[in-house]
């Protein structure tokens, strides 16, 4: 998607009541809805205001050379252990 996909996908959460309602609920169902396929870990909330804003807060940058979480290597193999991997 690109921005005037984005931009379109926004139009009617301004311009109609049920469409902001829905986008108000569920953003992130709404712009996959429109093509945005946003990764699980991306979070996403809308909230109302006097003013259309996109921030973006990026997470802490990770440690490449650190000893990955049980959660992380179980989102690396979607969600396999080493029994479903074959191991013994």
């Amino acid at each position: 998607m690109d921005a005037q996909g984005f931009l379109a996908a926004l139009t009617p959460a301004v311009t109609d009541a049920d469409a902001r309602e829905s986008f108000l609920a569920d953003p992130r169902a709404v712009l996959a809805a429109a093509g945005l396929d946003l990764p699980e870990w991306f979070t996403v909330t809308a909230r109302e205001g006097d003013a259309a804003e996109l921030i973006i807060i990026v997470p802490g940058r990770l440690d490449p050379d650190a000893d990955l979480s049980e959660e992380q290597l179980a989102a690396v193999t979607g969600g396999m252990d080493q029994k479903d991997l074959g191991a013994t």
